[in-house]
This record gives structure tokens, C-alpha cells and sequence, in this order.
């Protein structure tokens, strides 16, 4: 319980100040708890960011998983936007997929490692679901087409993280007719 209030906080700061700002005697504050009982639950803050994005991670992997599996009756196409859409309200509503996009790409030189093995496996399991959609859907280059997902996804996350929400509803608006051009033609 008390474990888990830490991980709580413990996101919130991380998405609030950083890695570099974020600091253990806060979080044990916060929590309500000394930083030597603090210490008793995570030895440190590095390992206290692992454990959070190995969480984040894995909680992605299962919505992609989830979501590309459901389908919920839509088009490709319409499949591929609503994600576009829940991806971007994830991000902005859900603290631990802020903290994995945040992090993924303004990454701590010393859990850059961890970090980037973490975020290939959600990329692995994104791909292969993407790779389904087109399959289903017809298109000759199945994986060409996810991979060009992926870019565009990537695209609009540089907006959640550095820009803002409009920011990301413009490049969708753009981008994803774009996206859906070639894609049709290709």
C-alpha cells in the first residue's frame, strides 16, 4: 500500500520536474513517510524510475494489445485514427504513459539503456499489431505501412511532448491525410 503511494508520487514528480529536479526527500515527504523508510522500499531514485517505466511499459503493451485485438467494429482507417486520438488522451489523462512518452524522449544518460530496451519492446509489440491492421486491410507492404504509422505517431508525440494538445490536433489533421494518401496509394 504504502509501496504504492511512493510510485504515485513518485510520477507526478518525475512528470512535473524531471529526472534531474526530482528529489526522494520530496517524495518521501509527500508520501507521508522519512526518507530512510523511503530508502527501505527503493534503495534510489534511479531505481524507483525503472521500476515505474518497466510498469508504464508494460501497461502500454497490454491497450496496444488490447485495442488492435477488440477492433471495435471500425475500418482500418477508423481503427488507426480512434488510436491516434485514445493515444494523444492517454498521454494528457494517464500519468504513467506521460512518464513513459516523457521519458523516452528526454532520457537520463545513466537509465538510457534500460530506458531504450524498454521502449523497443512497446515499439516491438506496436509494429506487429500495426503489421495486422494492414495485413487484414489488403495492403501489399504490410510492414512498410506500420512503420510509416509509427513515424507519424512519433511526429504527433514530439507535439505532446514539447508543444501542446492544439498542437497535436493540428499535425493530426494534416498528417493523417497525408499518411492515408500514401498509404492507399502505395
Amino acid at each position: 500500500m504504502i509501496r504504492e503511494k511512493i510510485k504515485e508520487i513518485a510520477i507526478q514528480h518525475f512528470n512535473r520536474y524531471g529526472y534531474e529536479g526530482t528529489r526522494m526527500a520530496q517524495i518521501a515527504e509527500e508520501t507521508g513517510i522519512r526518507k530512510q523508510s523511503l530508502s527501505y522500499h527503493f534503495s534510489s531514485k534511479k531505481e524507483l524510475l525503472l521500476e515505474l517505466y518497466e510498469e508504464a511499459v508494460r501497461n502500454e503493451i497490454e491497450f496496444v494489445r488490447h485495442y488492435f485485438q477488440t477492433g471495435g467494429g471500425l475500418s482500418w482507417e477508423g481503427r488507426l485514427y480512434a488510436f491516434l486520438i485514445e493515444h494523444k488522451n492517454r498521454f494528457l489523462t494517464h500519468p504513467h504513459v506521460n512518464l513513459m512518452f516523457m521519458f523516452s524522449f528526454i532520457t537520463p544518460l545513466e537509465v538510457n539503456d534500460f530506458i531504450l530496451s524498454q521502449y523497443r519492446k512497446y515499439l516491438a509489440v506496436l509494429k506487429a499489431e500495426l503489421t495486422a491492421v494492414f495485413n487484414e486491410a489488403g495492403q501489399s507492404s504490410p510492414e512498410e505501412c506500420a512503420v510509416a504509422f509509427v513515424t507519424l505517431l512519433d511526429g504527433l508525440d514530439v507535439q505532446l511532448v514539447y508543444e501542446t494538445r492544439q498542437s497535436y490536433e493540428r499535425t493530426l489533421a494534416i498528417a493523417w491525410k497525408v499518411f492515408l494518401d500514401g498509404v492507399r496509394h502505395a
